[in-house]
Protein backbone atom coordinates (compact mmCIF):
# COMPACT_ATOMS: atom_id res chain seq x y z
CA UNK A 1 0.00 0.00 0.00
CA UNK A 2 1.43 3.41 -0.97
CA UNK A 3 0.38 6.74 0.52
CA UNK A 4 1.17 10.10 -1.04
CA UNK A 5 2.25 13.03 1.10
CA UNK A 6 3.34 16.24 -0.70
CA UNK A 7 6.35 15.30 -2.84
CA UNK A 8 7.07 12.19 -0.78
CA UNK A 9 5.53 8.76 -0.86
CA UNK A 10 5.28 6.35 2.04
CA UNK A 11 5.48 2.64 1.39
CA UNK A 12 3.69 0.94 4.28
CA UNK A 13 5.02 -2.52 5.06
CA UNK A 14 2.67 -4.06 7.63
CA UNK A 15 4.07 -7.54 8.24
CA UNK A 16 1.58 -8.13 11.06
CA UNK A 17 -1.08 -9.04 8.48
CA UNK A 18 1.07 -11.72 6.88
CA UNK A 19 1.39 -15.31 8.08
CA UNK A 20 4.34 -15.51 10.46
CA UNK A 21 7.33 -17.23 8.90
CA UNK A 22 10.00 -17.98 11.43
CA UNK A 23 13.34 -16.49 10.43
CA UNK A 24 12.06 -14.93 7.22
CA UNK A 25 13.62 -11.55 7.87
CA UNK A 26 17.04 -11.58 9.50
CA UNK A 27 17.65 -7.95 10.44
CA UNK A 28 21.43 -7.85 10.65
CA UNK A 29 24.46 -7.92 8.39
CA UNK A 30 27.55 -9.98 9.14
CA UNK A 31 30.88 -8.44 8.10
CA UNK A 32 33.95 -10.60 8.77
CA UNK A 33 31.89 -12.59 11.25
CA UNK A 34 30.69 -9.49 13.14
CA UNK A 35 26.94 -8.96 13.11
CA UNK A 36 25.78 -5.37 12.65
CA UNK A 37 22.15 -4.67 13.44
CA UNK A 38 20.26 -1.42 12.89
CA UNK A 39 16.92 -2.86 13.98
CA UNK A 40 14.61 -0.10 15.17
CA UNK A 41 16.67 2.68 13.58
CA UNK A 42 15.35 5.09 10.96
CA UNK A 43 17.65 6.11 8.11
CA UNK A 44 17.62 8.67 5.30
CA UNK A 45 19.69 8.03 2.18
CA UNK A 46 20.08 10.83 -0.36
CA UNK A 47 20.92 9.68 -3.86
CA UNK A 48 19.47 6.37 -2.71
CA UNK A 49 17.79 5.32 -5.94
CA UNK A 50 20.80 4.09 -7.87
CA UNK A 51 24.48 3.20 -7.79
CA UNK A 52 26.22 3.42 -4.44
CA UNK A 53 23.13 5.01 -2.92
CA UNK A 54 20.92 2.05 -3.84
CA UNK A 55 23.53 -0.45 -2.67
CA UNK A 56 23.79 1.36 0.66
CA UNK A 57 20.02 1.69 1.05
CA UNK A 58 19.59 -2.03 0.49
CA UNK A 59 22.30 -2.85 3.03
CA UNK A 60 20.76 -0.59 5.69
CA UNK A 61 17.43 -2.33 5.13
CA UNK A 62 19.08 -5.72 5.38
CA UNK A 63 20.55 -4.63 8.73
CA UNK A 64 17.03 -3.84 9.96
CA UNK A 65 16.74 -0.08 9.50
CA UNK A 66 13.63 1.63 8.17
CA UNK A 67 14.78 3.58 5.11
CA UNK A 68 13.71 6.81 3.41
CA UNK A 69 15.08 6.66 -0.13
CA UNK A 70 15.51 10.18 -1.57
CA UNK A 71 16.59 10.76 -5.15
CA UNK A 72 16.11 13.09 -8.11
CA UNK A 73 14.87 10.03 -10.01
CA UNK A 74 11.64 9.31 -8.16
CA UNK A 75 10.97 6.09 -10.09
CA UNK A 76 14.36 4.71 -9.04
CA UNK A 77 13.71 5.77 -5.44
CA UNK A 78 10.31 4.05 -5.49
CA UNK A 79 11.81 0.81 -6.84
CA UNK A 80 14.60 0.77 -4.26
CA UNK A 81 12.14 1.41 -1.43
CA UNK A 82 9.84 -1.36 -2.68
CA UNK A 83 12.74 -3.81 -3.04
CA UNK A 84 13.94 -3.11 0.51
CA UNK A 85 10.46 -3.61 1.98
CA UNK A 86 9.87 -6.81 0.02
CA UNK A 87 13.24 -8.38 0.77
CA UNK A 88 13.82 -7.34 4.37
CA UNK A 89 10.42 -6.60 5.90
CA UNK A 90 11.22 -3.10 7.14
CA UNK A 91 9.30 0.13 6.65
CA UNK A 92 10.35 2.26 3.72
CA UNK A 93 9.49 5.60 2.16
CA UNK A 94 10.70 7.38 -0.94
CA UNK A 95 10.69 10.90 -2.30
CA UNK A 96 12.02 13.16 -5.00
CA UNK A 97 14.65 15.47 -3.55
CA UNK A 98 17.00 17.95 -5.19
CA UNK A 99 19.61 18.47 -2.46
CA UNK A 100 20.42 21.94 -3.80
CA UNK A 101 16.89 23.19 -3.03
CA UNK A 102 16.26 23.91 0.65
CA UNK A 103 12.49 23.55 0.37
CA UNK A 104 12.84 20.03 -1.07
CA UNK A 105 15.36 19.05 1.61
CA UNK A 106 13.04 20.33 4.34
CA UNK A 107 10.12 18.43 2.77
CA UNK A 108 12.21 15.24 2.76
CA UNK A 109 12.96 15.60 6.47
CA UNK A 110 9.33 16.36 7.29
CA UNK A 111 8.12 13.34 5.30
CA UNK A 112 10.63 11.09 7.06
CA UNK A 113 9.42 12.26 10.46
CA UNK A 114 5.83 11.66 9.37
CA UNK A 115 6.65 8.15 8.15
CA UNK A 116 8.99 6.98 10.93
CA UNK A 117 8.72 9.44 13.83
CA UNK A 118 12.42 10.31 14.07
CA UNK A 119 15.71 10.18 12.16
CA UNK A 120 18.61 8.21 13.62
CA UNK A 121 20.87 7.89 10.56
CA UNK A 122 21.71 10.05 7.55
CA UNK A 123 23.71 8.62 4.68
CA UNK A 124 24.25 11.69 2.50
CA UNK A 125 25.29 10.15 -0.82
CA UNK A 126 23.79 12.43 -3.51
CA UNK A 127 26.50 14.00 -5.65
CA UNK A 128 27.74 14.85 -9.13
CA UNK A 129 30.99 14.61 -11.06
CA UNK A 130 32.37 15.86 -14.35
CA UNK A 131 35.73 16.23 -16.06
CA UNK A 132 36.42 19.44 -17.96
CA UNK A 133 39.79 20.96 -18.81
CA UNK A 134 40.53 23.72 -16.29
CA UNK A 135 41.08 26.47 -18.87
CA UNK A 136 37.98 25.40 -20.79
CA UNK A 137 35.70 25.05 -17.77
CA UNK A 138 32.66 27.36 -17.87
CA UNK A 139 31.55 29.05 -14.69
CA UNK A 140 28.28 27.10 -14.82
CA UNK A 141 30.09 23.76 -14.42
CA UNK A 142 32.02 25.03 -11.41
CA UNK A 143 28.83 26.39 -9.82
CA UNK A 144 26.98 23.12 -10.46
CA UNK A 145 29.68 21.01 -8.78
CA UNK A 146 29.75 23.29 -5.76
CA UNK A 147 25.94 23.42 -5.56
CA UNK A 148 25.41 19.65 -5.58
CA UNK A 149 28.45 18.41 -3.67
CA UNK A 150 29.14 21.20 -1.19
CA UNK A 151 25.89 23.15 -0.79
CA UNK A 152 23.83 19.96 -1.04
CA UNK A 153 25.83 18.35 1.76
CA UNK A 154 25.42 21.50 3.85
CA UNK A 155 21.65 21.76 3.37
CA UNK A 156 20.93 18.10 4.11
CA UNK A 157 23.28 17.88 7.11
CA UNK A 158 21.82 21.06 8.55
CA UNK A 159 18.19 19.98 8.16
CA UNK A 160 18.77 16.50 9.61
CA UNK A 161 21.03 17.66 12.44
CA UNK A 162 18.33 20.08 13.53
CA UNK A 163 15.94 17.19 14.25
CA UNK A 164 18.65 14.89 15.67
CA UNK A 165 19.80 17.33 18.35
CA UNK A 166 16.67 17.04 20.55
CA UNK A 167 17.21 13.24 20.61
CA UNK A 168 20.87 13.73 21.60
CA UNK A 169 21.96 10.90 19.31
CA UNK A 170 22.50 10.19 15.64
CA UNK A 171 24.87 9.17 12.90
CA UNK A 172 25.61 11.36 9.86
CA UNK A 173 27.80 9.92 7.10
CA UNK A 174 28.65 12.10 4.10
CA UNK A 175 29.89 10.96 0.72
CA UNK A 176 33.29 12.40 -0.10
CA UNK A 177 35.99 11.03 -2.43
CA UNK A 178 39.70 10.44 -2.75
CA UNK A 179 39.44 13.78 -4.57
CA UNK A 180 38.74 15.28 -1.14
CA UNK A 181 42.26 14.29 -0.10
CA UNK A 182 44.43 15.41 -3.03
CA UNK A 183 44.01 17.42 -6.20
CA UNK A 184 43.15 16.14 -9.66
CA UNK A 185 44.25 18.42 -12.52
CA UNK A 186 41.51 17.03 -14.78
CA UNK A 187 38.72 17.55 -12.27
CA UNK A 188 39.28 20.89 -10.54
CA UNK A 189 35.66 21.75 -9.75
CA UNK A 190 34.86 18.29 -8.40
CA UNK A 191 38.05 18.20 -6.33
CA UNK A 192 37.34 21.63 -4.87
CA UNK A 193 33.81 20.61 -3.88
CA UNK A 194 35.02 17.40 -2.22
CA UNK A 195 37.74 19.18 -0.24
CA UNK A 196 34.84 21.29 1.00
CA UNK A 197 32.97 18.17 2.13
CA UNK A 198 36.01 16.99 4.11
CA UNK A 199 36.29 20.31 5.95
CA UNK A 200 32.54 20.56 6.43
CA UNK A 201 32.43 17.07 7.94
CA UNK A 202 35.13 17.95 10.46
CA UNK A 203 33.44 21.24 11.38
CA UNK A 204 29.96 19.75 11.79
CA UNK A 205 31.44 16.87 13.79
CA UNK A 206 32.78 19.34 16.35
CA UNK A 207 29.46 21.21 16.40
CA UNK A 208 27.44 18.01 16.89
CA UNK A 209 29.70 16.25 19.39
CA UNK A 210 28.12 17.78 22.52
CA UNK A 211 24.82 16.22 21.41
CA UNK A 212 26.30 12.71 21.07
CA UNK A 213 25.98 12.85 17.26
CA UNK A 214 28.73 11.35 15.11
CA UNK A 215 29.60 12.94 11.75
CA UNK A 216 32.02 11.22 9.37
CA UNK A 217 32.58 10.86 5.64
CA UNK A 218 33.61 8.10 3.25
CA UNK A 219 36.23 8.67 0.53
CA UNK A 220 35.96 6.08 -2.27
CA UNK A 221 38.58 5.67 -4.96
CA UNK A 222 37.78 4.19 -8.36
CA UNK A 223 34.30 2.66 -8.28
CA UNK A 224 32.78 1.57 -11.59
CA UNK A 225 29.51 3.46 -11.30
CA UNK A 226 27.37 5.00 -14.04
CA UNK A 227 29.63 8.06 -13.94
CA UNK A 228 32.62 5.90 -14.86
CA UNK A 229 30.64 4.06 -17.52
CA UNK A 230 29.70 7.34 -19.21
CA UNK A 231 33.37 8.36 -19.25
CA UNK A 232 34.34 5.00 -20.78
CA UNK A 233 31.58 5.35 -23.39
CA UNK A 234 33.09 8.70 -24.40
CA UNK A 235 36.45 6.98 -24.94
CA UNK A 236 34.80 4.29 -27.06
CA UNK A 237 33.01 6.89 -29.20
CA UNK A 238 36.37 8.51 -29.86
CA UNK A 239 37.79 5.17 -31.02
CA UNK A 240 39.83 4.51 -27.89
CA UNK A 241 40.28 1.33 -25.88
CA UNK A 242 38.10 2.02 -22.83
CA UNK A 243 39.00 -1.16 -20.96
CA UNK A 244 42.73 -0.58 -21.44
CA UNK A 245 42.30 2.96 -20.12
CA UNK A 246 40.39 1.70 -17.08
CA UNK A 247 43.03 -0.92 -16.33
CA UNK A 248 45.78 1.70 -16.64
CA UNK A 249 44.06 3.76 -13.94
CA UNK A 250 44.25 0.78 -11.59
CA UNK A 251 48.04 0.58 -11.84
CA UNK A 252 48.41 3.49 -9.42
CA UNK A 253 46.50 1.55 -6.76
CA UNK A 254 48.71 -0.60 -4.51
CA UNK A 255 46.10 -3.40 -4.42
CA UNK A 256 45.72 -3.15 -8.24
CA UNK A 257 41.95 -3.36 -8.26
CA UNK A 258 38.96 -1.07 -8.37
CA UNK A 259 36.72 -0.59 -5.39
CA UNK A 260 33.16 -1.91 -5.45
CA UNK A 261 29.88 -0.34 -4.46
CA UNK A 262 29.65 -3.02 -1.76
CA UNK A 263 33.01 -1.89 -0.35
CA UNK A 264 31.65 1.62 0.04
CA UNK A 265 28.24 0.54 1.36
CA UNK A 266 29.84 -1.59 4.07
CA UNK A 267 31.70 1.46 5.39
CA UNK A 268 28.51 3.52 5.40
CA UNK A 269 26.85 0.70 7.36
CA UNK A 270 29.69 0.51 9.86
CA UNK A 271 29.76 4.27 10.45
CA UNK A 272 25.97 4.21 10.88
CA UNK A 273 26.18 1.60 13.63
CA UNK A 274 27.09 1.56 17.32
CA UNK A 275 30.50 0.14 16.38
CA UNK A 276 31.43 3.71 15.33
CA UNK A 277 30.21 5.38 18.54
CA UNK A 278 33.70 6.73 19.29
CA UNK A 279 34.48 7.92 15.76
CA UNK A 280 33.68 11.44 14.56
CA UNK A 281 35.19 13.94 12.14
CA UNK A 282 36.90 11.17 10.20
CA UNK A 283 37.34 10.82 6.43
CA UNK A 284 37.68 7.09 5.77
CA UNK A 285 39.49 6.02 2.59
CA UNK A 286 38.17 3.13 0.49
CA UNK A 287 40.85 3.42 -2.18
CA UNK A 288 42.85 0.19 -2.23
CA UNK A 289 45.78 2.11 -0.75
CA UNK A 290 45.79 4.88 -3.38
CA UNK A 291 45.34 7.43 -0.58
CA UNK A 292 46.87 6.79 2.84
CA UNK A 293 46.19 10.02 4.73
Amino acid sequence: MVFRSCMCYHTCNDTSRRPRQRGRFRKEVAIMGVEISLAGKNAVVTGGGGGMGRTTSMLLGQAGANVMVADMDVAAAEKTAADIAAQFGVKTAFCKCDVTVKAEVDAMVEATLKAFGRIDILNNIAGASTKVDFLEMPEEIYDFMMDVNAKGTFLVDQAVLRVMIPNRSGKIVNMCSQAGKYGFPTNVAYTTSKFGVTGMTQSIAQYAAPYNINVNCVCPGIVRTNIWERALDDIRRQGGDAEAYFESRLQGIPLKRAQTMEDVAHMFLYLSSSFADNMTGQSINITGGRVMH
